[in-house]
């Protein structure tokens, strides 16, 4: 079994494989997404004695974040997918944020912009949350206990604990998941939380090269 763990939600890359007991993560890759993602993997494939053919399972953050990270990383895994089917474990990001704290936290929250925020609340056994919600900043409670990316300590008003979630902390979140949770790798979609934003695969995307 060849795994992939992939987290394109913020604007830097992370990319890990686990073969067996063979572990090996780059967090934090520079450059691109589209211009690093596809050599990330395959020098970890290189590095893990695999070939990208051979990966069958993949955890991915799946959102919210980056639009464009998010949207790159779903279509590298239906790409994939067209090669040798995969199955996919769909982890949000807030939950991942909630996992790499090391107190209990009741909530989580990411800066969605225009004075908006995305939260996670009602946190399941298994460490994920099961209300992801798009609020206003001005709904924030101090009476609950939060939890924020360390890169965004400095937009809140309110005391938040902050992390900095690496792709041993995914692995962590994933090794806990019901095994119903995992979907077939086509079947992967963004999670954007703010629904004016819509999704399609590429074969349902316009492209130049067919305009005339």
């Amino acid at each position: 079994m060849s795994r992939l763990f992939l987290d394109a939600s913020r604007d830097r890359l992370s990319v890990g494989i686990e073969v067996g007991s063979i572990w090996i993560a780059r967090n934090a890759i520079e450059g691109r997404h589209d211009q690093v993602l596809l050599e990330s993997i395959r020098v970890l494939c290189e590095e893990s004695c695999q070939s990208i053919g051979q990966i069958t399972e993949c955890v991915v953050v799946n959102g919210p974040g980056s639009f464009t990270g998010l949207r790159i990383a779903v279509s590298c895994i239906h790409a994939l997918d067209l090669v040798h089917p995969l199955q996919v474990l769909p982890i949000d990001q807030l939950s991942l944020l909630a996992a790499a704290s090391d107190t209990d936290v009741d909530c989580a929250l990411l800066d969605a912009r225009m004075d908006e925020i995305y939260v996670g609340s009602d946190r399941q056994a298994d460490g994920t949350f099961g209300c992801l919600e798009l609020m206003p900043v001005s709904a924030l409670d101090q009476t609950y206990s939060w939890v924020c990316h360390s890169e965004e300590i400095d937009r809140f008003s309110i005391q938040m604990n902050p992390v900095s979630p690496t792709l041993e902390t995914l692995r962590r979140l994933a090794a806990g998941m019901d095994s119903s949770k995992w979907i077939a790798g086509h079947q992967l979609t963004p999670l954007y939380v703010r629904q004016t934003v819509s999704w399609k695969p590429l074969s349902e995307q316009p492209s130049k090269l067919y305009d005339h």
